[in-house]
């Protein structure tokens, strides 16, 4: 896919989406490796350098959308705006719930709720709090990031009233931590306003990216030396198992940092290279949403297809690193595989059904 043509395309920009996607696939490929030989804690330091490098990729994600919308969208108009979401975003996310949840009911094998509630109750469960995949998670706190992105604008708009709002916002992640449980995932206010930090950050460092950027340059090396310091921290946290302060997670608060640095670094490198971009990473990038959607069911479902190699123990670690790079491999290129055909036979209506 080209974008050559299109006068509000950013490179750049568009090459940190890839790298957003790219995170987050191989974060669940590491634990899919992991799970696949019984190997999943923190006392794996291939665990532990998965979790402390990748945990909370997702707010790449937001940011990159509060970005877009700043720099693109929102000259587009509201209207727009939330037509565009509708029709790439809750559509699609609505066509794989039903599709996945017709499988989860009907699976002899999965859990006695299933067999007890009716398809539509799971699927209405499903559809509210993202049950449907392990990664649906986000789509509700996505829902929320656009009810929200006229409220954050407006403030972005004040000038010094409303970025003194903003800037609560933005820090609000340091004391109000995203809830979450091991392999599973809690719609909770706490976890939207998380992610809502994210997504102002993005709004905001958007409305006057060239100012961010140059600010990025004047700063590069400490921004770096937060990126490290908060990942030796998080691995310190790891170590020693240290979280929870009061309602505080420490993890989660480092996380944010870190990941909001490593942004704010790997954008402005991006935006270096403006015009050297990797092709491949910009064709990841075009299918960034789709894969996002539908990854998750290959990452996993592959385990048993490649468990020759992650069974073979005669070679760890290295079965474990090189299982999971395959079935990162592998997830990535069935998805992209199929939003391939979905192209081929549906043309842009594709956009409605998988994201892409």
């Amino acid at each position: 896919m080209t974008h050559s043509g299109d006068k509000s395309f950013l490179g750049y920009l568009h090459s940190f989406r890839g790298f957003a996607i790219i995170n987050i696939v191989y974060i669940h490929s590491v634990v899919a490796a992991l799970v696949a030989i019984d190997s999943m804690n923190m006392g794996n330091p291939i665990a532990l350098v998965n979790e402390v490098l990748f945990h909370d990729s997702t707010i790449y994600f937001a940011v990159i959308s509060g970005v877009l919308f700043s720099i693109i969208l929102k000259g587009k108009g509201y209207s727009r705006f939330y037509k565009s979401k509708v029709t790439n975003v809750i559509f699609p996310y609505i066509f794989i719930t039903v599709i996945v949840t017709i499988f989860k009911v009907t699976n002899a094998e999965e859990t006695e709720q299933s067999e007890v509630l009716s398809y539509f109750t799971v699927l209405g469960r499903d559809l509210l709090y993202g049950k449907a995949s392990g990664v649906f998670w986000y789509m509700p706190v996505l829902f929320f990031l656009y009810i929200v992105t006229p409220a954050v604008n407006f403030l972005i708009n004040l000038k010094k009233v409303g970025h003194f709002f903003l800037v609560i916002l933005i820090v609000a992640p340091l004391i109000i931590s995203r809830v979450q449980m091991a392999f599973d995932y809690i719609l909770s206010i706490q976890t939207m306003i998380y992610f809502t930090g994210a997504y102002t950050f993005g709004m905001f460092i958007g409305s006057n990216m060239e100012a961010t950027l140059a600010k990025v340059k004047d700063h590069f090396l400490p921004l770096v030396i937060i990126a490290l310091a908060t990942t030796s921290i998080l691995t310190y946290l790891y170590v020693y198992d240290i979280d929870m302060i009061g309602f505080i997670s420490l993890k989660e608060t480092f996380f944010y940092i870190q990941k909001l640095a490593l942004t704010l670094i790997f954008i402005f490198l991006f935006q270096q290279s403006q015009h050297r971009q990797s092709r491949w990473l910009y064709r990841i990038a075009d299918d960034s949403f789709a894969i996002y959607f539908i990854h998750s069911f290959f990452v996993f479902g592959g385990i048993p297809l490649f468990m020759f190699l992650l069974g073979f123990n005669e070679i760890a670690p290295f079965n474990t690193i090189i299982g999971s790079i395959v079935l990162f491999l592998f997830s990535v290129g069935i998805s992209m595989g199929i939003v391939f055909l979905f192209r081929k036979l549906l043309g842009k209506k594709s956009r409605m059904l998988v994201g892409a």
